[in-house]
């Protein structure tokens, strides 16, 4: 409501003379009416117009163009039909405007595209255009064995360093330990059966060992933690296929008393 009294002040008292009911050109100079709707157009663009009433706008300025042209040429007749013409185009679109700019939560998001107009959005990252409230999805559980990812990690193939795509899965990890501060666990690191074992053993130690650094940097204490590189040893699925293959890469967080 603020944003929509907002915009009703920038229209300003001047243009109550200047609104599509104005009186028909016999009554009043047409320059004079032709300036007047030309302001509105212009106001009501600088409002939102173009974003709110888009195509209402811009047939409006179309028409109050070719009014324009009309008198240009010397027919004032034409272009005083014309402008009738025009001002009926221009009905309601201010109303359109202040719809459209009413903010009824204050969260930023107008009331015209906010699914819930009643509760602001909360601003975390996760659809934070639909001008809901809500919270990221988690994308890991505590189950009474481990805890289970829900997001596979993914590592730098060269380096094993962990990239970046990693970090929300790490953070929420991180939440569970600092949520149960009795729960420890042994940082399994798997790989599939398509490399050596001696360097499946040497890789799996590597990103085993990233990840506990990256836990203790977000807070984990490392005596709460272990590491175990398993190499290709413990397959969950065939490494016959793509799909095998992929499971079988991954990172298991087991609990440990």
């Amino acid at each position: 409501m603020k944003r929509a009294q907002t915009l009703w002040a920038l229209l300003g008292a001047s243009l109550l003379v200047a609104t599509p009911q104005s009186a028909p050109a016999e009554r009043q100079d047409l320059l004079h009416e032709i300036q007047a709707l030309d302001a509105y157009l212009s106001k009501a663009h600088m409002a939102g117009g173009a974003r709110c009433a888009p195509e209402a706008l811009a047939t409006a300025q179309i028409c109050l163009a070719k009014v324009k042209e009309e008198l240009e040429e010397g027919d004032r007749w034409e272009a005083e039909d014309l402008l009738v013409s025009c001002q009926r185009l221009s009905q309601g679109l201010w109303d359109r405007i202040v719809l459209c700019g009413q903010d009824t939560d204050e969260d930023g998001i107008p009331d015209s595209t906010d699914q819930c107009p009643d509760q602001p959005e909360t601003y975390n990252g996760y659809r934070d255009e639909d001008g809901c409230p809500d919270r990221v999805p988690s994308r890991a559980l505590l189950t009474p064995d481990k805890i289970e990812i829900l997001e596979p990690l993914a590592f730098d193939e060269g380096t094993q360093a962990l990239l970046h795509e990693s970090e929300p899965v790490l953070a929420d990890v991180a939440r569970i330990l600092a949520e149960n501060p009795s729960v420890r666990i042994r940082i399994e690191a798997h790989l599939d059966g398509s490399t050596d074992p001696e360097a499946a053993f040497s890789i799996c130690s590597r990103r085993a060992e990233n990840v506990k650094d990256a836990l203790s940097a977000l807070g984990v204490d490392a005596a709460r933690m272990e590491t175990a590189p398993k190499g290709s040893a413990e397959p969950i699925a065939s490494n016959d296929s793509p799909w095998g293959r992929k499971v079988n890469r991954r990172i298991e967080f087991v609990r440990i008393p």
